[in-house]
């Protein structure tokens, strides 16, 4: 069951996202009336509100929706993990799969997922697409320790979505590593572009709330104008 303030934070969220809150938050106040809740807890639901760069806080003047400075079309925030499906506003992103297979980890993904190379995993290669128009091409290995069950028609659609709603996996941190990536001939057969092609690729590894890795994942991306948006804050000075 989630904590209270998590709660609140995704009806912000999904307030946010629907236009409910345009430009500004309630006050705590309001909030606290709102929701039925003591002054903590709606600080708590806007710290995780400000940690995904969802909202700004101006002394003396109150909480302010973040507004993207690019085509909200193709921008994709990295804090909030909700990954490809934030691409498409209109219209849901759609998977078509390559490969489905249940299998051992083998050295480097057992490496990465600190686990052994014999404990068994999901693979799955998708080629996304939103409108028809390609997003990106994921290879991706999920432990089945922490997901039971996959099959092929889950993966047409949000993985993440799935596991969090089925097995209560609640993800919350995260290591991305971005690079200009130059796409093999494997790659490029899969997604019908030029072999050496530069592309944008994300490689990911998931955490449990317990700090244990149980997803890792390497995705191409194809947009022209794909946006990356990271919120940082820096406490170091």
């Amino acid at each position: 069951m989630s904590l209270k303030y998590k709660e609140i934070s995704q009806d912000i969220a999904a307030k946010i996202a629907g236009n409910v809150f345009q430009t500004k938050l309630p006050s705590e106040s309001e909030l606290m009336d709102m929701y039925l809740v003591s002054r903590n807890t709606v600080r708590n639901a806007i710290d995780v509100l400000y940690n995904q760069g969802l909202i700004k806080r101006i002394q003396g003047s109150g909480y302010f929706v973040n507004q993207p400075l690019h085509n909200e079309d193709h921008l994709m925030n990295l804090a909030n993990k909700v990954g490809m499906n934030a691409l498409a506003n209109e219209t849901p992103v759609t998977s078509k799969v390559l490969s489905f297979a249940s299998q051992t980890a083998g050295r480097e993904v057992a490496k990465l997922l600190r686990c052994q190379p014999d404990e068994p995993v999901y693979y799955i290669k998708r080629l996304r697409y939103s409108k028809k128009e390609l997003l990106s091409l994921e290879e991706a290995y999920y432990l089945r320790s922490a997901v039971p069950y996959l099959d092929e028609k889950i993966c047409t659609k949000s993985i993440f979505k799935f596991i969090i709603d089925n097995y209560n996996v609640e993800i919350v941190n995260a290591d991305e590593y971005v690079r200009l990536h130059h796409l093999s001939e494997a790659e490029a057969a899969a997604t019908e572009h030029s072999v050496n092609e530069s592309v944008l690729r994300i490689e990911e590894i998931n955490y449990l709330k317990n700090e244990r890795p149980f997803n890792y994942s390497r995705t191409c991306y194809f947009q022209d104008d794909l946006t990356l948006y990271y919120h940082i804050s820096n406490y170091l000075h």
